[in-house]
């Protein structure tokens, strides 16, 4: 019976050390090493839709055509003790919208760094710039960047969201 009761214990220890909290629960793992689903339109977790969604009033279930024109992040790495300019995010839009874009630290998902772009109709892009983050000097490890475009209207109608994810190191 002890050896039993000590083979539990010592396989709970065990178990209970080799993993990590996940601060973020309900929220999808970020994936530095593939990028084929970034960009694109897609649905939110339950966690996500009601961290970065609940204050809209219409979130349709596709993507609204003809508002992103071109969209791309250009650089994944940010190293926190390096100055580059990288990465950054530009769009260009077929029309009025405002850009909103939020990454959750792993500290927990009420913690993120946003970036708010209103639509500006004298520009041809736009640019989020995301080495920003650097002056938090955040934990290495893979990030996840929730985007979310919006109509300036009163209705405040959600047109595309989406997510890109950046490695931070050292």
């Amino acid at each position: 019976m002890k050896k039993i009761l000590s083979v539990v214990i010592l396989s709970f220890i065990l178990f209970s050390c080799d993993k990590q909290a996940n601060t973020n629960i309900g929220f999808r793992e970020p994936t530095c090493s593939d990028t084929t689903d970034e960009g694109k339109f897609e649905s939110f977790t339950n966690a996500e839709y009601a961290q970065f969604l609940n204050n809209y009033q219409i979130v349709p279930g596709i993507q609204v055509d003809s508002v992103v024109k071109q969209m791309y992040i250009k650089g994944r790495l940010l190293r926190n003790r390096e100055v580059f300019y990288d990465p950054y995010l530009v769009f260009r839009l077929y029309r009025p919208a405002d850009f909103y874009m939020y990454m959750p630290t792993k500290e927990s998902q009420e913690q993120y760094q946003s970036w708010v772009i209103p639509w500006n109709p004298s520009v041809d892009s736009q640019r989020a710039n995301i080495y920003n983050v650097r002056a938090r000097l955040l934990e290495p490890g893979c990030y996840r960047l929730y985007y979310v475009l919006v109509d300036t209207g009163k209705t405040k109608t959600v047109f595309t969201k989406g997510h890109y994810d950046i490695e931070i190191r050292n």
